[in-house]
């Protein structure tokens, strides 16, 4: 969005009414695998909802400071998937203790909530593919007795064909240009209807 100037206006800055809502509806109880190389189109949702004031939580590969620098996740509990000890560091070979951190947040947030899980594929290599396919099941299940929403973006150029399709086979998939181009002509209409 770096060619839209913000405006101030009655209901704020324009960027802020862009970003009052998610971008494309996402259905509450429910897994979305977002495909992408990056975890940008995740993250962009993510921001979406938080502007929605839902809960949110991140857990992820990169580092803690650089996600909350480049991503503006500021007020989130960001956790890292380390092998590094310290407060928010959580061991990526522990998927279970992992799924309990989740379920802990969204049943402190009263059921509700989002759950990026950008690191799925560290998951896959710390604990094979059936250990964290049970662990994405697991979460899934738990999700879905919810009104929580959680968001993996994966890149499916790193697992193979039939892995992809098990990852798939009970969570919403998007795909990336698909819902990049719904959003951006979400983001156009807008700006052209307060016009």
């Amino acid at each position: 969005m770096g060619w839209v100037h913000a405006q101030e206006g009655p209901m704020g800055t324009e960027i802020e009414h862009l970003r009052a809502g998610a971008p494309v509806e996402l259905e509450k109880g429910a897994c979305y695998l977002i495909k992408e190389k990056k975890p940008d189109l995740s993250y962009r949702l993510f921001e979406g909802l938080r502007a929605q004031k839902t809960p949110a939580l991140c857990v992820t590969r990169q580092y803690p400071e650089r996600v909350r620098r480049e991503r503006s996740v500021e007020g989130v509990r960001v956790i890292w998937l380390s092998h590094t000890p310290g407060e928010d560091y959580h061991n990526p070979a522990a998927p279970g203790a992992l799924a309990k951190v989740i379920e802990k947040f969204v049943e402190d947030s009263g059921g509700e909530g989002v759950v990026l899980l950008d690191g799925v594929e560290y998951l896959i290599i710390n604990n094979g593919f059936l250990q964290t396919l049970m662990f994405v099941e697991h979460v899934n299940e738990f999700i879905m007795q919810r009104r929580a929403i959680l968001l993996m973006p994966v890149s499916p150029d790193t697992l193979e064909e039939k892995e992809l399709a098990l990852l798939e086979r009970n969570v919403e998939v998007l795909e990336s240009p698909a819902v990049r181009t719904d959003i951006e002509t979400r983001e156009v209409s807008r700006l052209l209807d307060r016009y």
